[in-house]
């Protein structure tokens, strides 16, 4: 069923909100991209203390891309004030029924319970944030999408353009993110998936597949696995599940439970 919160395009409204002090601006244009495929941002915003040597380079962002930039001064060492204000601005937004998706770019655990009231007005919750980001903020989304997946599509010059540091972390993290590609997490995901959606007859449809995949896992994403098309992931794994070649609709593929994992 079609959002009943709407742009005049047809396309879902959504609300990007960015703590900068935990979000990389070199990955900005990236998750713009990113962000773009949930629909049409009427609201983009980023919180940060400005005066500070470490958010100087967001100035150059804020010339390229349209971004609100909210100052948030640091009254108390040691205390996010940031934070607090994009909390707050979240429920002003809430209220307002602009939007019927947040985009909360941030890895901070302090998010999770924003996150969780959001979605108990039945409002769609995307995070962007690092691998590291706390499991309870994950799971409080409907949707993760990882810095490191989008790191991996930045140019050759802006990587040489990293810090130092930024460039030894950025490794560390592709290293952390390859290490779970190759590890056994698709095909135990696949296998849960699959066995919690299937019909009485051992089959589902791509569709409702990948939907349970991303709420098993919301951080679920393609390029973890280094494919393109979810077929492709499922190719990975035929002795859990194969197609039938039966479709639901026009072009959604159907699958088949292997009988042994029926069991």
């Amino acid at each position: 069923m079609a959002s009943s919160i709407e742009t005049r395009s047809g396309h879902n409204s959504i609300a990007i909100l960015i703590d900068a002090e935990n979000t990389p601006y070199t990955l900005i244009s990236q998750i713009m991209e990113a962000s773009a495929r949930f629909g049409r941002a009427i609201i983009r915003r980023a919180y940060g203390d400005w005066g500070t040597p470490a958010l100087s380079p967001w100035r150059e962002v804020f010339k390229e891309h349209p971004i609100t930039a909210i100052q948030q001064f640091h009254y108390v060492s040691g205390k996010n004030s940031s934070d607090s204000a994009m909390m707050i601005d979240a429920m002003d937004i809430l209220q307002q029924k602009r939007v019927d998706t947040f985009i909360l770019v941030t890895s901070d655990s302090d998010f999770t319970k924003l996150a969780t009231r959001v979605r108990e007005d039945g409002l769609r919750v995307i995070g962007i944030g690092r691998e590291i980001a706390p499991k309870s903020f994950v799971k409080a989304c409907d949707e993760f999408v990882m810095l490191e997946n989008l790191e991996q599509a930045l140019p050759i010059e802006a990587k040489k353009d990293e810090p130092g540091l930024a460039r030894k972390t950025r490794k560390e993290d592709l290293k952390s993110s390859n290490s779970k590609a190759l590890g056994t997490n698709g095909r135990e995901l696949l296998l849960k998936a699959v066995s919690a959606g299937v019909d009485e007859n051992g089959k589902i449809s791509g569709s409702r597949l990948g939907d349970m995949l991303r709420r098993l896992d919301p951080t679920f994403s393609l390029q973890t696995y280094r494919v393109r098309r979810l077929a492709d992931f499922i190719a990975r794994y035929p002795d859990l599940v194969v197609p039938t070649g039966e479709t639901s609709g026009a072009l959604d593929p159907v699958y088949q439970l292997v009988e042994s994992e029926a069991k």
